[in-house]
């Protein structure tokens, strides 16, 4: 009975996360499918955090998700407008009128309400999946790999054909990469997907499959024309090869397959960013206007989800674009602009754990495979914010979890099983972690 219930949370938690790897793909604010799939989240991982006979969760982890709610939380908090007015330029105070008034730290309650539903949603999927049996989380990797599939099979649709296919009908925002609003998110999740396809492909006896997979990963990447899907695509197989691949004993044949497509693919790459360029300047001076009201406002930030109401203070009349700059593309200092120092310090914690624990599950190559994600996820970000996509944000609670999860890593080495199979005509060792 125990084992159906679990089951039943593994198959819950998966069918949300293609649910939101297909209809989160949205870049705006406030739109009512991002609102559905928060509702649906909330009610699955509480139904999931509801049975007592889950695995106990790391209590770093739960402070960290702690701090981070309660950060977003204190944005709404009515505080003297005295604080507001010493550490805030005055275009951002609201005036009191010589009393002693009261004022959240947010300049738009509204959007920062948005963000805190959506932080919300997202950390109770995550202490759900935390939850649930080790083996049962390694169970949602064919999920995963599902929502991509589905992507690609849309994406190839719309680049396979002789005019651009748009979709503006069926979604609150218009489909132009895979089921993707902007298709450098599209980007993401894809090269997201490349280091669990290495990890099947050299550990799990799936070659032939995980090969095709990949094939079609890296052709649809060329084929959205993302600069920094172009250029992190690249780095995720340079570094999941060398990370993985050539820590097991797998046959000289598989190795030159892999090294043969990253040639391909860097060729490719390398003939998108001639015909392209790798400049982008209008990004540059947004991240230092950024960083200007940063220093205006590092004391307690600007609101979450307010950037775009505050940004234009900062702007420069010759930083005028002919695009709206409604995001950084820069999470990082996004972030840091919106929360202050506090945002900013918990950021910082959050590397710093992904550090140690990447440390610590070493001998893990699953896990490893999950940080690989973790880190080409977040080099992204530096460019672009494609975590503001529940499509993206969903699957990297999921990488995490598999990072975190208590049950799922060996102590050490010696935990580490070795079974002797056969391949390609030789009898090879291949190492066995726990599920």
């Amino acid at each position: 009975m125990q084992r159906l219930a679990t089951d039943w949370r593994k198959y819950a938690l998966g069918t949300v996360m293609v649910l939101a790897m297909m209809l989160g793909g949205g870049a705006a604010s406030g739109l009512w499918t991002d609102s559905a799939l928060e509702a649906i989240i909330l009610l699955v991982s509480a139904s999931v955090l509801a049975d007592q006979n889950g695995e106990p969760i790391d209590k770093r982890v739960v402070w960290l998700v702690g701090a981070v709610s309660f950060v977003v939380l204190l944005q709404l908090i009515p505080l003297p407008t005295l604080l507001s007015e010493a550490v805030r330029p005055d275009l951002l105070v609201r005036t009191s009128d010589g009393r002693l008034g009261f004022s959240p730290i947010s300049t738009d309650l509204g959007r920062t309400l948005g963000c805190l539903l959506y932080v919300s949603a997202l950390a109770f999927l995550f202490l759900a999946m935390l939850r649930i049996r080790g083996e049962c989380l390694h169970g949602l990797l064919p999920f995963f790999l599902t929502g991509v599939a589905l992507n690609l099979v849309v994406a190839a649709i719309q680049y396979g054909a002789s005019s651009r296919v748009e979709i503006a009908t069926a979604l609150p925002f218009t489909v132009t990469a895979g089921v993707f609003a902007n298709r450098n998110h599209l980007a993401s999740l894809l090269y997201a997907s490349l280091p669990f396809l290495i990890y099947l492909a050299t550990f799990r006896g799936k070659g032939i499959l995980a090969g095709i997979a990949m094939l079609c990963v890296l052709l649809i990447l060329l084929a959205a024309g993302s600069r920094a899907g172009a250029l992190i695509g690249i780095a995720v197989m340079v570094l999941s090869t060398l990370f993985l691949s050539l820590r097991s004993r797998v046959g000289l044949g598989a190795i030159a397959g892999l090294v043969a497509s990253l040639g391909v693919y860097a060729m490719g790459s390398w003939t998108l960013l001639e015909t392209r360029g790798i400049e982008d300047l209008s990004r540059m001076q947004m991240a230092l206007t950024t960083l200007e009201g940063i220093a205006d406002n590092w004391f307690l930030g600007v609101g979450f989800g307010t950037f775009a109401r505050a940004y234009p203070i900062y702007q420069d009349t010759s930083e005028i674009f002919r695009s709206y700059v409604n995001h950084a593309h820069n999470d990082f200092l996004e972030l840091a602009f919106e929360g202050g120092l506090l945002s900013a310090g918990l950021l910082l914690t959050y590397i710093a754990l992904v550090v140690w624990q990447v440390a610590s599950v070493r001998y893990n190559l699953f896990q490893k495979a999950a940080a690989l994600s973790i880190l080409f996820i977040l080099v992204h970000s530096v460019v672009d914010y494609p975590l503001r996509t529940l499509a993206v944000a969903v699957p990297f609670i999921y990488f995490n979890a598999l990072l975190f999860h208590l049950g799922i890593r060996p102590k050490d080495r010696k935990s580490v099983r070795r079974v002797r199979v056969r391949h390609n005509g030789r009898e090879i060792q291949v190492p066995i972690e726990a599920p």
